[in-house]
C-alpha cells in the first residue's frame, strides 16, 4: 500500500479497516486504532475476530445468519453490504455504527460511521426496543416450543423403552442416559429410599463415575419437597447434606422423586452446569418423575406377577414329581403284594411236588434192578426234568421276591452286574425267544444305591427295547434282535449302557421321551410314565440318565439308554 494512501485513511476521522482477503491481514486508521483499541503493529486475523466478538445485532436486526455478527458479515460477505451494529465499548458503554463495507480488487474495506449521538438515534433505539420485545416474545415461544418438542422427544423415548423392556435396571439406565443428554450432567444418581432422609444408590451414570458415597442424607426441608412429589432444584457444594467431598462451584443440584403405589419410592440425583432452570424444563422433570414412576410401578407388578408363575411353576412341578413317586410307589407296593401272594401261593404246591420227586427218586434207584432198563430210564429222566422244573420256578419266585424288595428303604452297596442280571431272569421269557442278549460287563466296584429302585429303571429301559424288537421284526421279520448291555467305570461314575436294534425314537418324540404322560404306544399297553419315574429314580442317585437313537449305515436302527451313577461307598 502506498504512502499517501497511508497517509490518507490516517488522517480520516471515522474508523477504516482494509482487510487484504489474500493474505488474510489487515490495516487500520488512528480512529480505528483509538475506538477499538488495536495496537498499530496488530494486523493478524486474530485480532480482527476479536473486534468482531464484541458486535451485535442487538440495535438492528438483520435478515440472514443471526449466528454471525455484522463485523463478520461485512468482512464475509462478497457484495456492498451496508448494516446497523452495537460495539460494547467497555462493560456499559456502546457505541453503535453504521457500517458500510465494499471491495476493491483483493482488498475488503470496511468503513464505520458513529450514529450515537445522532438525533436519528431516538427513533433507530424505539423502534429497536419494540424489535427487542418482539425477538424476546418470539425467542420465549421458539424455547417453549423447543422445550416441548425436547419434552415430548423424551418422554416418547422412554415410554418406547418401556414397550421394549420391563427390566427395571434397563429402565432406570435408559432414563439416567437421556436426563444426563438434557441437562448436560456429568453424573447422576438412582437412589432407594431406606428411611425418612436416607437414600441409598442403587445406579449411577456414567458407569465409571465412582460415587463417593453409598448413603445419601438430605435434611427436611427437602425431603418435604419430595413428599409434596415436587423437585428439589438448588446450587450446592456438596453431594448430600452428610458429604465430605465437595463438588465444583456453580454446579446445580436437582432431586427428582420417584413414586409407587403414591409414596416416594426412590430419587434421581442430577449434577448440571446449568446456571438456569427453566419453567419449562420444571415441567419436563415432573413430567418424567410421573412417567419413570409409572414404568418402575409396571415394571416392579410384572416382576410381581412372573415370580408368582415361577413359584406356582415349581410347585406344579413338585406336585407332579410327588405325584409320579406316589404312583411309583403304589405300583410297586402293589406289585410285591402280588408276588408275594403268588409266591406263598406257588410255593405251597411247590413243596408237595418237590417232596414228590425226591420221593421218586428213592423208588426209581430202588426198584432200578427189579424192572426193565429202559423203563428205568425213562423214570430217571422223568424225575431229572421234574427236578429242574422245580428249581426253575424256585429260582423264578425268589428272583421275584429280591427284585421287589419293599423292605429296603435305605440305601445299600450293590454289584450293578448282578442286578442286571437279576432283571434279565425276570425277562428270560420275553427275550428266550428272538433277541440275543450281549452282556459286555465290566469290572465295576459295588455302589450305593436303592438296588429294588434301580431294578425297576433297567426292567423299564429293557422292556421298552424288548417292545421296540418286537414293533421291528413285525414289520422285518428276518431281522434278528440284539439288546447289549454295558458296564463301565467312567472317572468318578458307573456307565450303564443298554443298546437295541429296534425300532428307534422317531425325531419327532425325542424332546418328549421323560415327560409324564408320553407314550407312543396303543392305549391300554402303556401309562407314559416308566421312563418319566426312571428319570426320577436316576436323579434321586444323583446320577444322570440319557440317550441317543440314529439310523446304521447298513439300514438298521440303534437305540442307545446310558445311565451315569456316582460311585460312593460309604
Amino acid at each position: 500500500m502506498s504512502s499517501l494512501l497511508r497517509s490518507f485513511y490516517h488522517n480520516l476521522k471515522e474508523p477504516i479497516i482494509i482487510y487484504d482477503t489474500i493474505q488474510g491481514t489487515f490495516y487500520q486508521n488512528r480512529a480505528c486504532q483509538n475506538v477499538f483499541n488495536i495496537k498499530a503493529n496488530s494486523n493478524d486475523i486474530k485480532t480482527l475476530r476479536k473486534i468482531g466478538y464484541k458486535f451485535n445485532f442487538d440495535f438492528c436486526l438483520l435478515n440472514g445468519d443471526i449466528t454471525k455478527t455484522p463485523f463478520d458479515e461485512a468482512i464475509e460477505s462478497k457484495l456492498s453490504y451496508v448494516t446497523y451494529g452495537m460495539y460494547q465499548q467497555t462493560e456499559n458503554n456502546f457505541l453503535y455504527f453504521i457500517v458500510k463495507a465494499f471491495s476493491i480488487k483483493k482488498y475488503r474495506i470496511i468503513y464505520f460511521y458513529d450514529c450515537t449521538k445522532d438525533l436519528e438515534c431516538e427513533k433507530i433505539f424505539e423502534e429497536n426496543e419494540k424489535l427487542k420485545i418482539q425477538n424476546q416474545e418470539f425467542s420465549n415461544i421458539n424455547s417453549k416450543a423447543q422445550n416441548q418438542a425436547v419434552k415430548m422427544a423424551l418422554l416418547n423415548r422412554i415410554l418406547t423403552s418401556l414397550s421394549k423392556t420391563l427390566d427395571i435396571t434397563t429402565l432406570i439406565n435408559n432414563a439416567l442416559k437421556e436426563l444426563s443428554l438434557i441437562f448436560g450432567a456429568n453424573k447422576l444418581y438412582y437412589a432407594k429410599k431406606i428411611n425418612e432422609n436416607e437414600f441409598e444408590i442403587e445406579f449411577n451414570y456414567p458407569l465409571n463415575k465412582v460415587p463417593d458415597d453409598k448413603i445419601l442424607y438430605y435434611g427436611n426441608k427437602i425431603t418435604d419437597e419430595l413428599n409434596k412429589n415436587q423437585p428439589s432444584i438448588m446450587m450446592s457444594l456438596k453431594d448430600h447434606d452428610k458429604s465430605k467431598t465437595h463438588i465444583k462451584t456453580g454446579v446445580k443440584r436437582i432431586i427428582m422423586p420417584i413414586y409407587k403405589r403414591n409414596e416416594l419410592f426412590s430419587i434421581i440425583v442430577i449434577f448440571t452446569p446449568k446456571k438456569n432452570i427453566t419453567e419449562a424444563e420444571r415441567e419436563l422433570l415432573v413430567s418424567i418423575s410421573m412417567q419413570v414412576s409409572n414404568a418402575i410401578l409396571s415394571a416392579s407388578l410384572f416382576m410381581e406377577v412372573n415370580k408368582q408363575k415361577e413359584e406356582l411353576q415349581k410347585t406344579l412341578n413338585e406336585l407332579k414329581e410327588t405325584q409320579l413317586q406316589l404312583i411309583n410307589s403304589e405300583k410297586m407296593a402293589s406289585l410285591g403284594q402280588l408276588i408275594a401272594s403268588v409266591a406263598h401261593e406257588i410255593n405251597t404246591p411247590l413243596a408237595s411236588i418237590s417232596a414228590n420227586n425226591e420221593i421218586l427218586f428213592k423208588l426209581t434207584n430202588a426198584i432200578k434192578a427189579n424192572i426193565d432198563s429202559d423203563l428205568s430210564e425213562t423214570f430217571e429222566d422223568i424225575n431229572n426234568i421234574d427236578r429242574e422244573a422245580i428249581k426253575r420256578i424256585t429260582n423264578l419266585v425268589q428272583s421275584l421276591k429280591r427284585f421287589v424288595r419293599l423292605d429296603e428303604t435305605i440305601k445299600q452297596a450293590a454289584n450293578i452286574n448282578k442286578e442286571l442280571d437279576l432283571t434279565l431272569e425276570i425277562l428270560r421269557h420275553k427275550t428266550k425267544k428272538g433277541i440275543q442278549i450281549i452282556k459286555e460287563y465290566g469290572n465295576i466296584p459295588e455302589i450305593d444305591c436303592y438296588p429294588n429302585m434301580l431294578n425297576q429303571v433297567f426292567l423299564n429301559i429293557l422292556m421298552n427295547s424288548i417292545q421296540s424288537i418286537e414293533k421291528e421284526k413285525s414289520e422285518n421279520p428276518d431281522r434278528k434282535g440284539e439288546i447289549t448291555i454295558a458296564t463301565n467305570k467312567k472317572n468318578d461314575f458307573l456307565e450303564i449302557k443298554i443298546t437295541d436294534n429296534g425300532y428307534g425314537i422317531k425325531e419327532a418324540d425325542k424332546k418328549k421321551i421323560f415327560t409324564a404322560g408320553f407314550t407312543t404306544k396303543k392305549v391300554g399297553e402303556g401309562t407314559g410314565l416308566g421312563l418319566a419315574i426312571c428319570k426320577k429314580i436316576i436323579e434321586k442317585h444323583e446320577g444322570k440318565i440319557t440317550f441317543s437313537s440314529k439310523q446304521l449305515k447298513n439300514g438298521e436302527k440303534s437305540t442307545s439308554f446310558i445311565i451315569l451313577l456316582p460311585i460312593k461307598i460309604s
